[in-house]
């Protein structure tokens, strides 16, 4: 039988799993197999996890592979309802879960999960780790995704980290829509990724999220009374930042909200495009400081994080990042894309601006 994982994409699990893994990870199947119930696809679902993880076993011995019953205690412990799904991390207090057999992009976000969960570290900033403290209640996050979809593992991911920090007090769950029909249903799912809390229709969101906006959207459900005081504290900063005013001798940031305002007041203005996820503009980020010190009075420089501020970031065409936008006048004069050395970037923000 043809294996399912190809020879190069082994050798480059391996030697992921060599540079990465720490600890062992405990990985449980759960399904219905050999019931009278179970349909012919649901077999062939569950033939296919059940391979896909022992060759993910086969490569590391530290990914340690159970199978249980749906109706076992422990798939009834963590709402599993789903042949096949998977468990990942709980012997270890963890709650995350993949509902439905790990196809396309759903094996990429299994196995970057697996490492996680074995080196104890996601990544997440020290400022959303503390956020993360506050959680107190029980709290289900369910990832609505598809197995074609590219933008669906940093959100299967993105909610594993918070399931991670929170040691078990929130569930990520990761719902392939294709094989979960009647639930993608229930929840109008017609676009992936989708996120829904405590399966509250309420709380929906679509798209890919960034880590501060869902750490917030789940701690509404998690700590309330707290998430309400942060959030009004966050209203008053923005609103703080928000504020243009006369001559800025640093940067300046621009949102949705104020961005025609600063177009109209402002007759040389660079705007910063960028998002908290995106290394390069965190590298670049430092050089727009200086250039907005050393710059004052002649040019404003601004930052607009994309993720929070979509609509302007759609207006404009903003389809890589870092991206820099140029304006005199209130007219757009042209873009710098990419990471670019101090001279070279106020160079060409110069040219665009004669």
């Amino acid at each position: 039988m043809d294996r399912l994982i190809d020879e190069n994409s082994v050798k480059e699990i391996k030697n992921k799993f060599d540079a990465e893994l720490k600890e062992p990870v405990d990985v449980v199947i759960y399904s219905s197999q050999g019931s009278v119930s179970e349909s012919e696809q649901e077999k062939q679902l569950v033939t296919f996890t059940k391979r896909f993880l022992k060759e993910l076993s086969e490569i590391d011995s530290r990914i340690v592979i159970e199978e249980k019953t749906m109706d076992s205690a422990e798939a009834k412990a963590i709402g599993i309802v789903t042949s096949p799904s998977i468990s990942l991390g709980y012997k270890k207090g963890y709650k995350i879960i993949f509902n439905g057999a790990p196809l396309g992009h759903e094996a990429t976000s299994l196995i970057e999960i697996i490492i996680m969960l074995s080196g104890g570290k996601t990544g997440l900033s020290d400022e959303d780790k503390a956020l993360l403290e506050i959680a107190d209640k029980e709290t289900r996050i369910q990832v609505f995704i598809t197995p074609t979809c590219p933008y669906c593992p940093r959100s299967v991911i993105l909610a594993a980290k918070i399931a991670v920090e929170t040691k078990g007090k929130i569930t990520a769950e990761c719902v392939e829509a294709m094989e979960n029909q009647q639930l993608a249903e229930k929840f109008n799912v017609g676009s992936v990724p989708q996120q829904v809390i405590n399966s509250d229709p309420a709380s929906i969101t679509v798209g890919a999220q960034n880590d501060r906006a869902l750490i917030m959207q789940t701690l509404k459900y998690s700590a309330p009374e707290k998430a309400a005081a942060l959030e009004a504290e966050a209203m008053k900063l923005k609103a703080q930042k928000e504020k243009l005013i006369d001559s800025p001798k640093e940067t300046i940031y621009v949102t949705d909200g104020n961005f025609k305002q600063a177009l109209a007041k402002y007759p040389a203005l660079v705007v910063d495009c960028w998002a908290e996820w995106c290394m390069p503009c965190k590298m670049l980020s430092p050089e727009i400081d200086q250039l907005a010190r050393e710059e004052a009075g002649k040019i404003v420089f601004a930052k607009l994080n994309v993720d929070e501020n979509r609509e302007t970031a759609e207006t404009y065409g903003i389809m890589s990042i870092p991206t820099i936008m140029v304006f005199k006048n209130g007219i757009k004069t042209g873009d710098v894309v990419g990471l670019q050395p101090k001279p070279m970037l106020l160079s060409r923000i110069q040219e665009l601006l004669k």
